[in-house]
């Protein structure tokens, strides 16, 4: 199947938005993709896929059951008993179900990703905390860069996952991954920067990398103003300004909203790198 064919026209900026929900034009392939999915099998499968639905149902404390009126043969009866919303909280559910009992590499979801990029969708199937779901999508290059630093061994890559899972899964919960992605820096850099401070913070941590002037990317040639010191200490201490609610009651208080929280999961991916790896030290 072609999935990065775009029609030859002199204005392609609609191809390159995506977007957000179900539209229209994904649902004969997200249809099929039910059907496929869903449909009984033989042995232990026979009565796939009630009980997950049954399963569903109880965990979405449903008034009215999907089981009682779904079927895998038609679709439609998933639309007309669900929201979109829901419906994507459905698909959710049903991939980490698939995932959890068939492998996260089975065809079952490299097909549901492949027809969320054909359709541009807003959402890819990622994996949360372990489980497979839907995330909110970003560039390729970005997610396995975060992937592989979520991989970091220690805390701070399990600090990292949530966070970043906070920001970009199905359900976010932007001050989760804002506060998140600050312990996942302080995890790596207050032992390496502050390690006998037992109260230490990431504010600590960047007075501590001030006092010292001499924590940097030790690159072989620098700006003579704008170097890498300043941009490690810039980078740390703007993820540690940028937190708006760290403390409720106060006059400037503002709930974190999605661009800092994205902001901060970016500048965390970054510094859990640099701090992780050994670039960032003192200059010798």
């Amino acid at each position: 199947m072609t999935t990065n064919w775009l029609p030859a026209e002199t204005d392609l900026s609609r191809f390159a938005t995506l977007v957000d929900g179900i539209p229209q034009w994904m649902r004969p392939s997200l249809d099929a993709w039910y059907k496929d999915v869903l449909k009984p099998g033989h042995g232990e499968m026979m009565t796939w896929p009630t009980p997950m639905i049954v399963q569903y149902d109880a965990r979405m404390q449903r008034t009215i059951p999907l089981s009682g009126s779904f079927s895998p043969y038609e679709p439609s009866t998933i639309r007309a008993l669900l929201t979109e919303k829901e419906e994507l909280d459905f698909i959710d559910f049903v991939v980490a179900t698939i995932a959890e009992k068939f492998g996260s590499g089975t065809h079952h979801l490299t097909s549901l990703e492949a027809l969320l990029v054909s359709g541009n969708s807003a959402w890819s199937v990622g994996t949360r905390e372990g489980l497979a779901g839907l995330e909110r999508r970003v560039p390729i290059g970005v997610q396995e860069a975060a992937e592989h630093v979520i991989d970091t061994p220690g805390h701070a890559g399990d600090l990292l996952s949530q966070a970043w899972h906070a920001v970009f899964g199905l359900e976010p919960d932007y001050e989760k991954g804002y506060a998140k992605s600050i312990k996942a820096v302080e995890a790596v850099a207050i032992p390496l920067v502050s390690p006998n401070h037992k109260l230490a913070s990431l504010g600590t941590v960047v007075g501590q990398m001030r006092a010292d002037g001499d924590w940097s990317l030790a690159l072989v040639r620098e700006h003579p103003t704008q170097t890498s010191a300043s941009v490690v200490l810039g980078t740390a201490q703007a993820l540690w300004t940028g937190q708006n609610d760290r403390h409720a009651g106060q006059s400037d208080y503002v709930p974190t909203t999605r661009r800092d929280a994205e902001a901060a999961v970016m500048m965390a991916v970054s510094l859990v790198q640099w701090f992780a790896s050994g670039l960032v030290a003192r200059s010798a």
